[in-house]
């Protein structure tokens, strides 16, 4: 079995088809069409693939295996750029950084009252 094979067979269980349910909304005489691809016995062809891409809510690359393939439901998912997401982690990063400075200073004025022998002001 080809890796578009293989997906194209992934992406149609997932979405809860059978073969004779796809070739239908492909508008192909039967469902043998649908085995032979995921068999690889043939090949769809790349008009064939943008229609499989949008029917399964997905891409033509992920379908002919460029990309890792979604195990999970894409809304599960969001799409973000590398740039924004590495600006979200330094944000994260800082935003941490200062959590962790405040809880020292909570933490000295706490203890200070301690090693007086005064016990902190409820």
């Amino acid at each position: 079995m080809s890796i578009v094979g293989e997906r194209i067979k992934k992406y149609r269980e997932i979405k809860g088809w059978n073969q004779h349910k796809l070739a239908k909304a492909l508008k192909k005489s039967g469902k043998a069409v649908i085995s032979n691809w995921e068999t690889g016995r043939n090949d769809p062809s790349l008009a064939e693939l943008r229609m499989m891409a949008e029917i399964f809510s997905t891409t033509v690359a992920q379908l002919v295996g460029e990309v890792p393939m979604f195990e999970e439901p894409r809304e599960q998912y969001i799409m973000i750029r590398k740039d924004d997401l590495i600006d979200l982690q330094r944000k994260a990063l800082e935003l941490e950084a200062e959590r962790i400075t405040t809880l020292k200073e909570q933490l000295l004025i706490v203890q200070k009252p301690e090693e007086s022998g005064e016990s902190p002001a409820s």
